[in-house]
Parts: C-alpha cells; sequence; structure tokens
C-alpha cells in the first residue's frame, strides 16, 4: 500500500545505506534499525514522542542481545569520547594497556540498531562518513553532532531485541570475522575526531596504540583456546596492522567522504513517494516471530495475536523444574498459536533472552525494601521481589504493550501488579505454600505470612487458572475460595517428542536388568521415604532391579536434617545398606540428561503424598513408560489406573511395592500401558492443548470490563 519503500545499495557500506535511507526519507524524523532486529511495540512511538521537544536532534534506546548463548545489554544510555572510548562497549581484554587519561571531549551516542534523528540535523554535518563500512558509524555521527551543537538524549526505554546475523563481516557468536575493519574504523575515528576535539597528538596515538593492542591480545587469546590455528591469527594479526595503517593514513590525509554517494544514487528524489505521517496508535497486531532464527509459527488464529507476561522465579534453562518447567511449556505452546510471549524471571544479572518461543527477561532482586521484614528473610525477600517483578511488568506495558500478567500463586510473584491495577492478573494456582506447610509440618512465620499473602493475591485475580479439579478443591479448603470466583481449569501439557524417540517396553528383547526412575526434589512432600521403605521389597521379588533417583536433596529446607543429622541419600545408604548398591542418586539433572533417563527407564514411579497435578508423570508417558503415582491431589486426573499406570494410598510404601513388583514382573504391562500413556497425552495433554485454554482464559479476561475483579 506505498507504506514500504526499497532502495538499494550500491556498495556492502553500511554508512553509504543510512545516507541512502537518509536522503529517500521524506519525514523530518530518520529511524535507523538493523535487519537481524526487532523493535519493541512501541519503539516508533516513543522516538516520536520524544521530538515533540523542538530542541531535540537525536535520541534513541537500550539494546539487548537476545541470543541464548551470549546475552546482554549491547547499549543503554551510552557514552562516547572523541578518542573512541565507549563506556557501554569496554572489555576487561582491552584494559591491558589503558589509555592515557579519558577524552577531553564526551558525548551521549546511540547504537546503530537504535537510533533517531531529525533529518536536518543530520544533513546540516553531511550525513554519515562513508569511510566507515562496517562499525563506529553510529559513534562518529554521534561526535560530530556533538560538535555542532545538536542536542542528543538516549533514553533507557524504546527496547531494541538484537540477534546479530552473520554477515560478510562475522560469522556471528565466533571468533570468525574480520575485526581489523574495526580497528582501521577506530584509528580513523580517533584521529578526525581526537583533533576536532583539540586532543594532543599523544593522546590519539596512544588511544589508537590501545585499540590496536587489545585486538593483538585478543586474537593471542582465541590462538591459545584453540579457537584460532596459529596460522589463522597471524594472518590476523597482519591485517589488523595493515588496517590500523590504513585508518591513520585515511584519517591523516583523506577528506571525510559524506552524503555525495546517496545523492548519486536519485534517491533523494522526495517526488517519488508522498510522505505517509507516522500514527502512534496505529500499530497492528503482529504475530510472534524467533528474532535469532527468524521462525514463524505456523498455526494460524482468526483472532488477533495477544501480547503476554508469563511470571516464573526459575526458568530454564537454568532451572527445569516444577513452575519453570510448567512456564516454560505455557510459553512455546503460546508462541505456536501466535502470540507474544514476555517471561520475568530470577537473574544476577539484568538481561534478555529469547528461548523456547519468549523472550525471558533475567532480572535481579533489589533489597531496598521492607527492612522491618528482614527477621524473616522468606517474606522479605519474597515482598522485594514482587516489587522487581512489578516494576519490569511497567517497562513491558511501556515498550511492548503487554496486555495482561499471567502469575502463578507459588512466590506471589504477581502481588504488587495485581494489587496495582495496572492491568489483568490471571493467577495459576499450583501447590501453595499452605499446603506445603500442612505437608512438612512447618511452622515458620515467614511461611505463614507467604500464605497470607497468596491468599491476597488469589483474592485480587481477574481470573484464575487452576491445573486440575483437585486444586480447586485445595483453594476451597486452604483459602476459602467464593462460589463467585471466576475460574477455569486447564490441564498441563508438554511437548510431545517425536516418535522415533519413543522407547516403550521391547517384550522381545528385555534388558537385562530393569530400571525404576523416580524424578524429583528429595523431600517429604514428594513420598522419598516410601520410596525408599519399598526398595527392599521390591529388590526381594525382583532382584533385577536397579533405582534412579534424579533431583535436587531438599533435606535442609523441610527439616529432615534437622530431625536426621543427615540428607536423603545418607539416610538411604546407613538405614538400606543391603539395597544401596542397587540405587543411585543423581541429583538435579540437566533437561537433556532428564529426557535420556525417561528415555531409558522402564518404569517411572513417584509416591508424591500430594500434587496439584503432576507434569513429572506426563514427561515419562511421554517416552511410553508406564507411571505409578498415589491417590493424591491432581494426579488420579492424569494417570489413569490400569491404563497408563498404577495408582496407591499416599504414605504406604508395601501398597507402593506391590504395584511396583506388579509391573516389573509383567513385560506385557510395561508395554501396554506406557503405550497407553502415550496415546492418552497425545489426546488430551499436548502443550498446544493447554495453550488454547490459556488462551481462551486471557480473551475472556480482556473482554471484561475495566475493574471487573
Amino acid at each position: 500500500d506505498g507504506r514500504v519503500r526499497v532502495e538499494r545499495c550500491p556498495a556492502p557500506n553500511l554508512s553509504i545505506s543510512r545516507n541512502i535511507g537518509l536522503a529517500a526519507a521524506t519525514g523530518e524524523i530518520v529511524a535507523f534499525l538493523d535487519d537481524d532486529a526487532v523493535p519493541c511495540r512501541t519503539w516508533l512511538a516513543q522516538l516520536a514522542e520524544r521530538f515533540a521537544d523542538p530542541a531535540l536532534d537525536a535520541t534513541g534506546g537500550s539494546v539487548f542481545l537476545v541470543h541464548p548463548n551470549r546475552p546482554m545489554i549491547q547499549t543503554r544510555l551510552a557514552y562516547t569520547s572523541a578518542l573512541a572510548e565507549q563506556v557501554d562497549v569496554r572489555d576487561e581484554a582491552l584494559a591491558d594497556l589503558p589509555p592515557a587519561g579519558d577524552g577531553r571531549f564526551w558525548t551521549a551516542r546511540m547504537m546503530g540498531a537504535n537510533m533517531a534523528y531529525r533529518k536536518s540535523a543530520l544533513l546540516d554535518i553531511g550525513g554519515f562518513d562513508e569511510f566507515y563500512e562496517w562499525v563506529f558509524d553510529d559513534t562518529d555521527i554521534a561526535v560530530r553532532l556533538a560538535f555542532g551543537g545538536k542536542s542528543i538524549r538516549p533514553v533507557a526505554d524504546a527496547w531494541v531485541y538484537h540477534a546479530p546475523a552473520s554477515s560478510r563481516n562475522r560469522v556471528a557468536y565466533t571468533p570468525v570475522g574480520r575485526w581489523w575493519v574495526q580497528t582501521k574504523a577506530a584509528a580513523y575515528f580517533a584521529i578526525k575526531n581526537g583533533r576536532t576535539a583539540g586532543e594532543s597528538g599523544r593522546a590519539i596515538a596512544l588511544r589508537i596504540l590501545h585499540l590496536f593492542h587489545g585486538h593483538w591480545q585478543w586474537l593471542g587469546e582465541m590462538q591459545r583456546a584453540g579457537q584460532l590455528t596459529f596460522g589463522q591469527m597471524m594472518s590476523m594479526r597482519w591485517r589488523e596492522l595493515v588496517a590500523v595503517g590504513q585508518g591513520m593514513l585515511a584519517g591523516l590525509a583523506r577528506p571525510r567522504q559524506l552524503l555525495a554517494s546517496a545523492r548519486s544514487t536519485g534517491a533523494a528524489d522526495e517526488s517519488a513517494a508522498a510522505f505517509v505521517p507516522f500514527l502512534p496508535g496505529a500499530a497492528p497486531a503482529t504475530g510472534a516471530v524467533d528474532p535469532v532464527t527468524g521462525r514463524q509459527p505456523v498455526i494460524t488464529m482468526p483472532e488477533p495475536p495477544l501480547r503476554v507476561c508469563l511470571l516464573s522465579g526459575a526458568y530454564p534453562p537454568a532451572a527445569y523444574e516444577g513452575v519453570g518447567r510448567h512456564t516454560n511449556l505455557m510459553a512455546k505452546g503460546l508462541f505456536e498459536l501466535g502470540h507474544t510471549v514476555h517471561v520475568i524471571a530470577r537473574g544476577e544479572n539484568e538481561q534478555v533472552t529469547f528461548y523456547d518461543g519468549a523472550y525471558v527477561h533475567r532480572i535481579p532482586t533489589p533489597l531496598t525494601r521492607y527492612a522491618r521484614y528482614q527477621a524473616l528473610p522468606h517474606l522479605y525477600h519474597t515482598l522485594n521481589r514482587a516489587h522487581a517483578v512489578h516494576e519490569r511488568v511497567r517497562q513491558l506495558v511501556r515498550n511492548d504493550g503487554i496486555q495482561l500478567v499471567d502469575s502463578p500463586v507459588w512466590q506471589v510473584e504477581g502481588i504488587v501488579t495485581a494489587r496495582s491495577g495496572l492491568l489483568p492478573v490471571v493467577v495459576r494456582p499450583q501447590t501453595a505454600t499452605r499446603q506445603v506447610a500442612q505437608l512438612q509440618r512447618e511452622a515458620d512465620t515467614g511461611m505463614r505470612l507467604i500464605g497470607e499473602l497468596e491468599a491476597e493475591l488469589i483474592a485480587a485475580a481477574d481470573y484464575l487458572a487452576p491445573n486440575s479439579q483437585a486444586t480447586v478443591k485445595a483453594l476451597r479448603d486452604v483459602y476459602g475460595l467464593p462460589a463467585s470466583a471466576r475460574y477455569q481449569v486447564v490441564p498441563h501439557g508438554i511437548e510431545p517428542v517425536p516418535d522415533e524417540s519413543v522407547r516403550p517396553f521391547d517384550v522381545a528383547a528385555p534388558p537385562a536388568s530393569l530400571t525404576v526412575l523416580y524424578v524429583g526434589r528429595l523431600e517429604q512432600r514428594k513420598g522419598i521415604l516410601d520410596l525408599f521403605g519399598a526398595i527392599p521389597a521390591v529388590m526381594a521379588r525382583v532382584p533385577n532391579v536397579r533405582v534412579v533417583i534424579a533431583g535436587a536433596d531438599n533435606s535442609l529446607s523441610d527439616g529432615f536434617q534437622a530431625r536426621h543429622g543427615m540428607d536423603y541419600p545418607a539416610y538411604f545408604a546407613r538405614h538400606y545398606a543391603a539395597a544401596a548398591p542397587a540405587v543411585t542418586f543423581l541429583g538435579a539433572v540437566s533437561e537433556e540428561k532428564l529426557n535420556e533417563l525417561y528415555q531409558t527407564c522402564d518404569l517411572f514411579v513417584a509416591p508424591s503424598l500430594y500434587e496439584s497435578f503432576g507434569l513429572i508423570y506426563l514427561e515419562a508417558m511421554n517416552y511410553a513408560k508406564p507411571v505409578i503415582g498415589c491417590q493424591a491431589g491432581g494426579i488420579p486426573e492424569v494417570v489413569d489406573d490400569g491404563v497408563t499406570g498404577r495408582l496407591v494410598e499416599p504414605a504406604a510404601a508395601p501398597a507402593l511395592a506391590e504395584a511396583m513388583v506388579e509391573l516389573l514382573s509383567s513385560p506385557a504391562l510395561l508395554r501396554e500401558m506406557g503405550l497407553a500413556g502415550r496415546r492418552r497425552l497425545l489426546e488430551r495433554f499436548t502443550h498446544v492443548q493447554m495453550a488454547r485454554g490459556f488462551e481462551t482464559i486471557y480473551r475472556a479476561v480482556l473482554a471484561l470490563p475495566a475493574g471487573g475483579n
């Protein structure tokens, strides 16, 4: 419809392409974005709003590098000197030869992936210097604008998510690249701008030496690490030497190469298109896209896609259990339906990655509030965390226009947002702190107060999404859920593994030994002591069995160590010494290892005293493994007793042993129940089916009148 124009660049030179765009622009404000970057939804609206100030000439926002292997904040409120000292890209590898003092002239700068200017301001200084074919174009333009008295004020918002792609200059996230181009540009920059700023020849020379030496050292480090061969290192060092000479010669002897290339293309002919003004409120509803791979969902939905924020303290790949695992599967499913998903998770440092269909915002927790609760550490950290999460939610509203927040009741991270009324909040009640405290006989005051916060969060929710009918009953029993509460049960779902990864029991060629797998934290609530009690009886009747136990020991937190003076593995070794050689404790395992364990076991057992649902049973059924659980909580809604496995009474080690022996003694049952579980999963419990359930709730919430809770 004429809103998009394509111009051609005659050379692989970023500055020439920027000048072509500048000359072709028919509006007064020109914004620049990289082709491997995705702007936040309100990016242009925020930049346009900044230019309402007639004194402003340049601005830009933060850039997050979102590749999961190397997340970082690439730039935020950055500054540069006329000697190319950039405070946001300073690196320890370049600190071996520090520059002789700071440059005299400093100015704000923006990264090329996120910057906007008044066209007139850029034309006043001749546009971009076309000597810069790859880098330093953005930094040079900022310094030259500042020399010309122009106003440059970047902002922390107006986010852009950047996933650097490979090009003629680099192979992304590898040592392979034409890094000498950076050195050439830096030498040219330091001479041209350092001289204009009045820097001494000595200061300029030392700065160039510092930059050159940094690259020289870096190449040596990569060679020692085995990332480059000796020949590659020497070749690249030679090119660095040539490049620094070229940059210095051009800086000393050649005039700047300004807007001529853009004018020669004819791009400046403004009659080619009439100006179409940007309307901040007219952004269309766009579907999800993976900024790292460019992949888009294949499922098309009749209704506009949503923009949602999921909360999860722990989150894969850093932590792959419980609420974090469920939230990850939700994100995957929602992405496949075309929705844009943001997840707020814990992190030591702020970073954003794109992982499994979602932008994952890992943020730290500043302990700046509620000093009066420091004597109750759990409560103190929980409240401060809820405020940190709410601040990120506010930023996501400003930048990405999220429409609602989905919070688990566990750890009450959404309570501040729910009470604020900023936007609708859907709460996922699963196993609650009050239930855990009762099951583990926990009388801690902090735990009791967390339970009160859970009640507040449930009451403040616009909608509840319990994972089972058992959870609904628990909400009524534990929190007095009123009959008027809005809720819809959404069972958990997981991503089916490919058929070729499924390993049903091979009746024709049974293994020499049978493997029983337990997955979960080692704690009283998970029934670990009942499993311990059942193992000797099972081994007495099925001598070729081995037991693998995967999960972190939680004996300190659940009070077991205080009562027994040892952790769970040590307790088993002391009290069940005869069975100990056949039992392996792995501790916490990676997602990859966990999937391998599911695939290679013959029987899955998890005798939890209570599970609000029981995601672990689905994970075993995914690989066609029969499962044994307890008649407790939501487990019977997952495990079909006598069809996909067995259910026994909780805290009944003899009954558990009997069920294990029954299945382990029958190859036919191991195979038939395993295959039945796989079929049940595909019919009812996939992550996309789960996501459809949440989507229904989200649309219902957004249709409610404001303040509808």
